[in-house]
């Protein structure tokens, strides 16, 4: 069973919506009255207090309610008024990984300046045909003349920054949003294939790109070439910093439907790997 079939079954059994707890650990939390489960990315399960469960386990245990005080009593009464419509919601939440069509992954940028804000739309520009593929997503980040037209003006500072944007309209980047005001930056992934696994992707290679960005003088937005998409994607996952083992199952789910062969820049149609 897969974690994101796990967190289903968990939230249906115990009737609560799954919380999602993003980055740094990509884990689940599943709160129950009695005791709160976290999922952790390779689908391990711990208690609160920090003790590992199995699946089966959890299903299969038998809780003893307490005794009843007074006050509690009345209270039950009036949550049973509203029990239908909390079931409902619940049963909505449920499906929330099946329905999910959009992923956000909002940072920070005050350690970012504005060359180094406009290194991450050059390589988003650069890439997003290649990362489409990785989604298997239509929408792309921006539209086919954003980056070379953001690039034209001369920007010194953040305010440079802000006007050349509002000038070219956020309409024309819908995949990369700059918060001035919060000092935050949003990328935003649209696609109906999502799950944990391409949702922990899109995070470790958001807070890379974000990275990266910061370390380059100007970075470059020449699109990719695209004759051999999948080592084009690798050799550029290895270069932002996404190598070693830490991210072989994220490199793995970027990978996986791209065309090509990771290992060679050239090779003919029946060395694909």
């Amino acid at each position: 069973m897969d974690r994101k079939e796990m967190i289903k079954q968990l939230g249906e059994h115990f009737g609560v919506k799954p919380k999602y707890l993003s980055v740094p650990s990509f884990a689940y939390e599943i709160r129950t009255e009695n005791e709160v489960y976290t999922i952790d990315r390779h689908g391990g399960i711990t208690r609160g207090d920090g003790e590992p469960i199995t699946m089966e386990e959890i299903l299969n245990q038998q809780l003893e309610p307490e005794p009843l005080t007074d006050q509690e009593e009345s209270d039950e009464v009036q949550m049973n008024q509203t029990e239908t419509d909390e079931a409902a919601q619940n049963a909505e939440s449920t499906n929330l990984l099946e329905e999910l069509s959009g992923v956000e992954v909002k940072l920070n940028f005050e350690e970012h300046t504005a060359d180094s804000l406009k290194n991450i739309i050059n390589m988003l520009y650069s890439k997003q045909r290649l990362i489409m593929m990785a989604f298997e997503t239509e929408e792309a980040f921006m539209d086919d003349g954003f980056a070379e037209d953001l690039n034209k003006p001369e920007i010194k500072d953040l305010e440079g920054l802000k006007e050349a944007l509002e000038e070219l309209g956020t309409n024309r980047c819908p995949g990369f949003q700059i918060d001035f005001n919060e000092k935050t930056f949003t990328f935003k992934l649209h696609s109906s294939n999502l799950n944990p696994e391409r949702i922990k992707a899109l995070q470790d290679l958001c807070v890379l790109i974000a990275n990266y960005g910061r370390t380059l003088n100007r970075a470059s937005y020449k699109q990719a070439q695209d004759d051999n998409p999948k080592y084009a994607l690798r050799t550029w996952l290895i270069r932002i910093g996404m190598n070693g083992p830490e991210y072989k199952e994220t490199r793995k789910t970027l990978l996986k439907h791209l065309e090509g062969s990771g290992a060679f820049r050239k090779v003919d149609e029946n060395d694909e790997t």
